[in-house]
């Protein structure tokens, strides 16, 4: 028997909640599959969604990793090229770049392109993060479009603050591109962006919106859960029971004794730890589902195995099933607990966890 840690991927929920993402857009959606499809797997994101508008990655690596795998659809890379031999690269397998600093163009002047290279140019709106201010745009405009083997086709930012949890911030941010006419079209919105619709005003049927964490269904705003945007849950995190035993009330369980159980107990050992990537910081108490069971996780998350308190259910036993997070634990709650975001959480997963698609 193989090591029951598992990592099952609905890749149906996965195409649903991009359909919510289009449905929501008011031009196309390329779908942001970076750090390995946000520890899902990379082409297995792609290859779920074959008819999308385009993907996004972080960078060229990426990128080639998905050309190798005979994905021919649009691919944006929101870094950029690094230096000349990715320009170069870039116009070899047909992948759209971002300019977001000067340098990048002094780069470009030393690459020979065989084919033109589509150029995105990414503009600070207030994250101060990547991006030229509104002020530098023209000139670097001037410079893309003045060479002939680069063509400008969209003008982007990123919000800071697209969830809403700071609305005076967002405003501030579309008004920094509403500020100027621009020749290109725009793409504003992630995913938060893209739920609430928030650049509707300035948007239009050419904008591109960039999708991420939505895909993957978690939510991506502050007030509202996935399942009241209608978004799916696309990966359960599970394993099984390896162990049952008991305690005796004031025995203490776990690295440094962390947890006394305040009455004779029963704990179920699972086969997970942060040698998987499950967050080592989740407290005890954390929910645990096993065998259909809301049970507390207790005592410190080891590298191979957490304890799990199931005295209230006769029914566990070695072999139960066990869910981290999925259809029954909302990954954005494990979230919360462990002070992250299930961005960290997905993308954490170690090689170790098996990706399997699931049934049906």
């Amino acid at each position: 028997m193989t090591r029951p840690t598992q990592a099952v991927i609905n890749w149906s929920h996965f195409r649903h909640n991009y359909q919510v993402a289009k449905d929501k857009a008011p031009g196309s959606v390329y779908a942001v599959i970076k750090a390995n499809g946000y520890g899902h797997g990379l082409v297995g994101c792609a290859r779920a969604l074959g008819d999308a508008d385009g993907f996004a990655v972080a960078c060229v690596d990426e990128a080639l990793l998905l050309r190798q795998a005979g994905i021919k659809r649009p691919v944006l890379v929101l870094q950029g090229a690094y230096d000349a031999e990715e320009w170069q690269i870039a116009s070899e397998r047909n992948l759209q770049l971002v300019v977001h600093h000067a340098q990048q163009l002094v780069e470009r002047e030393l690459a020979t392109l065989e084919k033109p290279v589509s150029i995105w140019l990414k503009v600070n709106s207030g994250m101060n993060r990547l991006g030229i201010r509104v002020e530098e745009a023209q000139s670097l405009m001037d410079l893309i479009i003045d060479d002939e083997q680069l063509e400008l086709k969209h003008v982007m930012t990123h919000f800071a603050d697209a969830d809403l949890a700071h609305p005076e911030a967002v405003s501030e941010e579309i008004a920094v591109m509403n500020s100027r006419d621009w020749p290109v079209p725009l793409s504003l919105s992630n995913s938060a962006a893209t739920i609430t619709q928030l650049a509707a005003d300035i948007e239009n049927e050419n904008s591109i919106s960039r999708p991420g964490i939505m895909l993957y269904g978690s939510s991506p705003v502050a007030n509202k859960t996935a399942a009241e945007l209608e978004l799916k849950t696309v990966m359960s995190l599970r394993s099984q029971v390896i162990h049952v035993h008991d305690v005796q009330a004031g025995e203490k369980v776990g690295y440094g004794g962390d947890w006394t159980a305040e009455k004779d107990s029963r704990i179920a050992v699972v086969a997970i730890g942060y040698g998987d990537g499950y967050p080592r910081q989740a407290p005890s108490g954390t929910p645990v589902l096993v065998e259909g069971h809301r049970c507390p996780l207790v005592g410190r998350v080891s590298m191979d195995m957490i304890t799990v308190d199931i005295s209230e259910f006769a029914d566990i036993q070695v072999g139960s099933e066990v869910e981290l997070w999925g259809d029954n634990i909302d990954v954005d709650e494990i979230a919360r607990l462990c002070n992250t975001i299930a961005y960290e959480l997905f993308c954490q997963l170690t090689p170790r966890v098996k990706r399997v698609a699931a049934e049906g």
